[in-house]
């Protein structure tokens, strides 16, 4: 008589396969939980990147986003995909081993500092000077320094010390050449050239503007003097009808504290003050 084989059993799924899939949603939810807090701590770093540079924190809160970063990393790697790392190498007089996730998460600390820095704002000094030298400083606390980055115009007021503080420009103009402007009565660039923003620093030449000095000249009843003699700082001129005159005179000769002399035959001559493109001047001579 023939005897029948028993039937076949299926085997069973080992008990660690019927708990590995709430282990890897476990590992999942913590790895996002970890991605989640440092996404948030970077946008907290980023809106108050000011505050926390002048707190000198930025560093550490952009060392707990790593961290917490290298922790998501490792619970995916190592928890969910159950891979293998592993680090041996010499130091000093040990031997260092590394094995598992604390391999990604050193790997990912130490690489997020090894990254290029992005570039960032900066300030910048501009100093206006004469044409003796740097420090030929004509302007001072007077006349302002404009600035055109791209559409956006700035202004800054020229110092006790001829300098002019841009606090903040651009990382994106760095290296780029930009219109510098001055704005002072009686002033102007010595030339017009684009200036380069390489430094923190920047020097800008100036000069007097050309000035001329208007007047008339009269006795002292008030009647035109035809004729008169009238010189500022060795150049002079006749006054003609109606007794006026008018010097040119070139940007050298624009100086502080400037005096006009006038003289004609038959009166005593005279002197006074005079400021270059200031108001007509009424020199009155007496016989």
């Amino acid at each position: 008589m023939r005897k029948e084989s028993p039937p076949l059993k299926t085997p069973d799924k080992p008990p660690s396969a019927s708990r590995s899939w709430p282990k890897i949603a476990s590992y999942a939810l913590l790895s996002l939980g970890s991605f989640a807090a440092s996404l948030l701590i970077l946008l907290l770093l980023l809106k108050h990147a000011r505050l926390l540079a002048s707190l000198g924190l930025e560093g550490r809160f952009f060392y707990l986003a790593l961290t917490l970063l290298a922790v998501g990393v490792s619970c995916v790697l190592f928890g969910a995909l159950r891979s293998v790392a592993l680090y041996r190498g010499k130091h000093g007089s040990g031997t260092l081993e590394l094995r598992g996730a604390v391999v990604a998460s050193t790997l990912v600390v130490i690489g997020g500092f090894y990254l290029p820095r992005p570039a960032t704002n900066f300030p910048l000094t501009v100093y206006v000077h004469g044409p003796a030298g740097q420090q030929d400083l004509l302007l001072r606390n007077q006349g302002e320094v404009l600035l055109d980055l791209g559409g956006d115009r700035r202004s800054a007021p020229i110092g006790g010390k001829g300098q002019a503080f841009f606090p903040e420009i651009p990382a994106n103009f760095r290296g780029q050449k930009v219109n510098v402007a001055l704005d002072a009565p009686g002033y102007e660039r010595s030339d017009n050239s684009r200036l380069e923003l390489d430094e923190t620093s920047l020097y800008l030449k100036v000069t007097r503007k050309p000035s001329n000095i208007v007047g008339n000249v009269i006795d002292e009843t008030g009647t035109p003097i035809v004729g008169a003699t009238v010189s500022v700082a060795g150049i002079s001129t006749r006054s003609v009808g109606q007794g006026r005159f008018e010097l040119m005179l070139s940007s050298d000769r624009v100086v502080e504290g400037m005096v006009l002399h006038a003289s004609a035959e038959g009166y005593r001559p005279g002197s006074w003050s005079v400021t270059p493109d200031g108001r007509p001047v009424t020199a009155v001579l007496h016989r």
